[in-house]
């Protein structure tokens, strides 16, 4: 396949068939990850393979989403913003609790910081999060390939899901990302089209 084709193909999907993943097409496009620039040139990155309805429950109860949400007031929430920005969270956040559960795979990518965000003070001390990002994009890419799909969920309570998951102390979770194939009925959300050339700037802004 063509990479722009692969490119085009990668989408946010967040409703999946019930069926399996194979392994081997999970470990292709970690392997793709790992080749992502890293700014240490360590790539210390790991990544939690999660398939059993304990580990995912685990995920749930850590981030709280098993509270019930008023989609009157979601509505109200976004009710001032971009209609495809507002579009997208309407369709999101109801989902998050029932994509975790149901992807046949959950994976978890977790990183070694330089520096705590919090503690940031350049934009230097943030490469390691940008190195990660750019091996979540590889691995994104990769699945898409072989017409797997998934999301990045950003989670609030990293501390909970480390405890509950065993993860050392100095690394970070830096997604999670429910992936399967994609659902028949699956909703594909619009996206901004962007001008390109009114986005590039030459020698000046």
């Amino acid at each position: 396949m063509e990479f722009r084709d692969v490119i085009e193909k990668r989408r946010t999907i967040r409703d999946f068939q019930s069926r399996e993943v194979s392994m081997n097409i999970i470990e292709y496009a970690i392997e793709n990850g790992f080749k992502a620039p890293t700014y240490n040139h360590l790539r210390d990155w790991d990544f939690i393979i999660i398939k059993s309805i304990e580990s995912k429950l685990k995920l749930i109860e850590s981030e709280k989403l098993e509270k019930t949400i008023d989609l009157k007031d979601l509505e109200d929430a976004f009710q001032n913003e971009e209609s495809i920005m507002k579009e997208m969270y309407l369709d999101a956040i109801p989902k998050q609790k029932k994509m975790i559960l149901e992807a046949p795979i959950v994976i978890i990518v977790v990183f070694k910081p330089k520096t705590t965000v919090v503690s940031a003070k350049r934009i230097y001390d943030l490469n390691c999060l940008a190195s990660i990002w750019a091996c979540i994009e590889n691995f994104l890419l990769s699945l898409a390939e072989h017409d797997v799909y998934g999301v990045t969920y950003i989670p609030q309570n990293i501390e909970n899901i480390k405890v509950k998951l065993d993860i050392p102390n100095e690394l970070e979770v830096a997604s999670i990302i429910p992936i399967g194939y994609k659902a028949n009925d699956a909703k594909i959300l619009q996206q901004k089209i962007i001008n390109t050339k009114d986005r590039i700037h030459i020698e000046k802004w």
